[in-house]
């Protein structure tokens, strides 16, 4: 680790409680809410150990890629009909029923690339960046709550490793890394 680079602490905590009073204690520190954050093999409600403040674009993504989609889908229906023309007592027909079929299974794709992609980066799922350490530890699956902190090295980091200890955090320890 360099000198003048950010480091993260990592304390484990048996339950909850514990986890938000070092939380709190972090906070008070003060360290920006958006360098203090938790990992936890069980889904914990927002606040109950930290805030996440990033708004919420998923629904909006999904409608605007079904648009895209069901627009798309009516485009090839189209051009389909303009390149092999249905021709019936003379006069080119153009069906409304292949039409919204072929537009709903377009938007319907498209929700659901939108979906996965959209979902895989609002839960965190970062990309995999060679040399870059993701903060993990194997003791999370077994129940444990990791609260991470990134913390500037000296005083702040010294602050935040005893706050953690305080408030009852096993391991508590410094890593190289990104939250």
């Amino acid at each position: 680790m360099t000198a003048g680079e950010p480091r993260v602490i990592v304390g484990l905590f048996d339950d909850v409680e514990k986890a938000a009073q070092a939380a709190r204690a972090l906070l008070s520190l003060p360290l920006p809410e958006e360098n203090v954050t938790t990992i936890s093999s069980v889904p914990l409600p927002d606040g109950a150990v930290v805030r996440d403040r990033r708004p919420i674009r998923f629904p909006w993504i999904v409608v605007a890629f079904w648009l895209v989609g069901a627009l798309g889908g009516l485009a090839l229906t189209l051009v389909t009909y303009q390149v092999y023309p249905m021709v019936t007592a003379g006069k080119p027909i153009n069906t409304v029923p292949p039409a919204i079929i072929v537009s709903f299974e377009g938007g319907m794709f498209a929700a659901l690339i939108a979906t996965l992609v959209a979902g895989f980066r609002s839960i965190g799922l970062r990309p995999f960046r060679p040399g870059k350490k993701l903060i993990f530890d194997p003791r999370i699956h077994e129940g444990k709550i990791a609260l991470c902190a990134r913390v500037d090295p000296g005083h702040q980091e010294r602050l935040a490793i005893e706050a953690m200890k305080a408030s009852g955090g096993d391991a508590v320890r410094v890593e190289e890394g990104e939250l």
